[in-house]
């Protein structure tokens, strides 16, 4: 059983780790650090803070206009309009009021229907909202299009403090300006950050052992994610053909962009003067393609998902048919939750051993400040305090509801989410549709998969060049 202890230390260190002010991790070079020892950590310190310690301001009772959206739920995971007794819903309601008394500002949500709906109101000078968030590929146009304001200037915000994630930070900085930002005031990053769920029971019919000793040993690879894949299957309904009835290694749905960026495959990078360049590794890259290539079509025991049938891998992992399904931490509070299946959570592998260290990839909604805001100084404070109200509130209660779902008993599984909040990396070209960050997703799709990198590469260098370039003037290189 999963000490009260071990959970609350793991909260402490994952939001010590994921709101460090060091520099986040970089998958181009594919960071070597280890993690610092609990002696080594200043969490304790900070966890006795609260946000009680935040300074409080008179904002007059002023309207602070959240903008978000109804369709994917994107507002459910930095909104909520009353108590309903879930650990979730309670800990955003309650963080929203705590900003409410904090700074005296009355929240006001202001909901669209859909990306779309926000982005036309956007874009139209609609002076609705202060603060908005969106789905990362519209909101992305909206910063391309000159539509969001930098923050980078706004003198409320400390991108230093331990709100601030720092991989995030790193991530959504370019040439010193943010026109989008990412942080504690919603819980969507934290709950994207992918992860391979396994199947402990059909693990244990088949004579493996959940690889915890390799994760922790740094040892855990893609080949050996392939080898336990390819372990598992067995034709059940006994019709030759691997379908859904079947027990299988893996269900390939084709969703492997934050693949990419754990194998250590990044599009951009910035610079010593934080410009961004053009940093793809064509070598690195085909290799990771190769090896995902084999591991989805050429490895015994893989079911190609039927895709007008939903999301198969999640239904087939549900029903304790699978002894591998890859998605995000998120999952433990929906899909996961009400499943009878036994599982464990393992991080994302290495491309191979050489790989120095781990590299949790996630994708994230991003916040903006539209540029017709009028009061720069409210807009300020709000940014500050509901980051910091949620580092406190939203994430502690994120990371308790994926610590006692379904694992409580596993206190490995425990400390492999402390590991992903330690080594989470957000591939922002991949939000602003750069070509060669859904290389994976392009080339591996299943309708019509390939290898063939060096054409893709040929077709789409010069593009995702000059979308580098764009990006540098957008955000104010050399101004």
């Amino acid at each position: 059983m999963l000490s009260l202890f071990l959970a609350a230390l793991l909260v402490t260190a994952l939001l010590a780790a994921c709101g460090s002010s060091g520099e986040s991790a970089d998958p181009g070079s594919a960071p070597g650090s280890e993690p610092q020892t609990e002696a080594e950590q200043p969490a304790e310190t900070e966890a006795e803070k609260t946000f009680e310690d935040f300074p409080e301001q008179d904002l007059s009772g002023a309207s602070l206009r959240l903008g978000d959206t109804e369709q994917y739920d994107i507002y459910r995971f930095s909104i909520r309009d009353e108590l309903n007794g879930d650990v979730l819903n309670d800990a955003i309601y309650n963080s929203l009021r705590a900003v409410e008394n904090k700074l005296n500002v009355v929240i006001q949500p202001v909901l669209f229907a859909d990306p779309g709906q926000l982005s036309n109101a956007i874009t139209a000078g609609d002076d609705s909202c202060d603060i908005a968030t969106g789905q990362d590929l519209a909101v992305a146009n909206l910063a391309l299009n000159g539509y969001t304001m930098d923050i980078s200037h706004l003198e409320q915000l400390d991108f230093t403090a331990p709100w601030w994630p720092a991989h995030s930070v790193a991530s959504y900085r370019i040439n010193g300006n943010m026109l989008l930002f990412s942080n504690y005031m919603s819980y969507f990053g934290v709950s994207r950050a992918r992860a391979w769920f396994i199947n402990k029971q059909l693990a244990a019919n088949y004579g493996l052992t959940v690889p915890y000793a390799d994760v922790f040993a740094g040892t855990w690879t893609l080949d050996k994610l392939r080898s336990m894949i390819g372990s598992v299957y067995e034709d059940t309904n006994g019709n030759g053909e691997v379908d859904a009835e079947d027990t299988v290694g893996y269900v390939n749905q084709n969703i492997f962009i934050c693949m990419q960026p754990s194998m250590g495959i990044r599009t951009f990078a910035s610079d010593s003067e934080g410009k961004l360049e053009f940093v793809f590794d064509l070598e690195r890259a085909s290799t990771a393609l190769e090896k995902m290539y084999a591991m989805i079509y050429e490895t015994k025991g893989v079911l190609q998902a039927d895709t007008a049938a939903g999301r198969q891998d999640q239904a087939v992992f549900q029903a304790g048919n699978s002894l591998f399904y890859y998605d995000s931490l998120g999952m433990t509070e929906t899909v996961l939750r009400d499943t009878d299946v036994e599982y464990g959570i393992l991080c994302t592998p290495k491309l191979d051993e050489a790989q120095p260290d781990y590299i949790a990839g996630y994708t994230d909604y991003s916040h903006f400040v539209p540029k017709t805001v009028q009061d720069e100084t409210l807009v300020g404070w709000g940014i500050e305090a509901l980051t910091a109200s949620g580092y406190y509130t939203i994430i502690p209660a994120f990371v308790d509801v994926s610590l006692t779902n379904k694992y409580v008993y596993d206190e490995d599984s425990a400390k492999v989410i402390f590991l992903i909040g330690e080594k989470m990396y957000v591939e922002l070209a991949y939000s602003f549709s750069a070509h060669m960050a859904n290389t994976f997703h392009t080339l591996l799709n299943s309708a019509n998969p390939s290898k063939d990198l060096a054409s893709y590469y040929a077709a789409n260098r010069e593009a995702d060049i000059a979308l580098a370039e764009e990006l540098n003037a957008k955000y104010g290189a050399g101004s």
